[in-house]
């Protein structure tokens, strides 16, 4: 029996996706957990194979999700982070692809199949993402976005920017495919055999940052990372950090520290670090009752 084009495009995209696992570190994301993956399966399809990997979540998270094929939970007794979380269940992953997503990121089939297609067209490629979107429909900050830089980070920090700094989404948008110095790292699409032979994600990293480090040393190692700017991922953002601000903030500073000291040595040199060390932390003072108050308000 002959298939029509819609039905042979279905099959087309099932088997693409069939080669993918997404890797979901959830802590305590309410209903966004479930959505994330409904909307990476589609309609009960059992393609990708989902991997939730839960950090000690103590919402209903986890309890309210309805059973779905070819989803997996893994419980952490601790709160591992977000790098670590995935290391986690590194062992379990068979497929040549691996979807690193936050679960309160939305990307359908359609989009997961563009990434995948265009990795199979590049073999260089070792990371693939879209552009990520807010729930409003604005592309958020970070979604295009260079590898920080001692010169990068200034510029990014100074209200009158003096250079490139590293959100590029002030910017016109690409009109085609290409590489890129970084994505977003709300959701990657990453060659398992890359993420292996580096070893993951550097479990060194407390929260963040971690993944500038991974795409750091996959183009050290090689590889290239592109962008699709016509995949659009939406993004709600913080739906897990919004409940612990202050820890988030100072761990973002610290991700930054280890970031320059890790891989901007050559640009930096020794006698301005404590000046460095001497800013991140003064920064961290200065946000400390901001974010509070914030966190207080909300």
């Amino acid at each position: 029996m002959s298939t029509g084009p819609g039905r042979a495009q279905s099959q087309a995209q099932l088997t693409t996706l069939g080669q993918v696992t997404a890797v979901i570190v959830n802590y305590n994301s309410g209903p966004w957990l479930a959505r994330c993956i409904r909307a990476l399966k589609g309609k009960g399809a059992r393609v990708p194979r989902v991997i939730v990997v839960d950090n000690a979540s103590s919402d209903d998270s986890l309890y309210n999700l309805p059973p779905m094929p070819a989803t997996d939970i893994v419980r952490s007794p601790e709160n591992l982070g977000f790098g670590r979380g995935v290391n986690f269940v590194l062992d379990r992953i068979n497929t040549p692809y691996l979807l690193v997503i936050n679960p309160d990121c939305l990307l359908v089939p359609e989009g997961l199949h563009a990434l995948v297609e265009d990795m199979e067209a590049h073999e260089q490629a070792g990371m693939v993402s879209g552009r990520i979107y807010d729930m409003g429909g604005n592309e958020q900050r970070g979604s295009r976005r260079q590898l920080p830089g001692p010169r990068r980070v200034l510029n990014e920090v100074m209200r009158f920017r003096m250079g490139p700094a590293i959100d590029l989404t002030h910017l016109p948008a690409p009109s085609e495919p290409g590489e890129v110095e970084a994505v977003s790292g709300a959701c990657m699409l990453i060659r398992t055999a890359a993420f292996r032979r580096l070893g993951g994600f550097d479990a060194g990293f407390p929260m963040h940052f971690e993944d500038l480090d991974l795409m750091a040393r996959l183009l050290a190692d090689g590889w290239k990372i592109r962008l699709l700017p016509d995949v659009a991922i939406s993004h709600a953002g913080g739906v897990s950090s919004r409940q612990r601000p202050v820890r988030v903030m100072i761990n973002k500073h610290r991700g930054l520290w280890r970031y320059l000291n890790k891989h901007c040595k050559d640009r930096w040199p020794p006698w301005v670090r404590p000046f460095w060390w001497f800013g991140i932390w003064l920064h961290v003072l200065l946000m400390l009752p901001v974010v509070s108050w914030r966190s207080y308000r909300n």
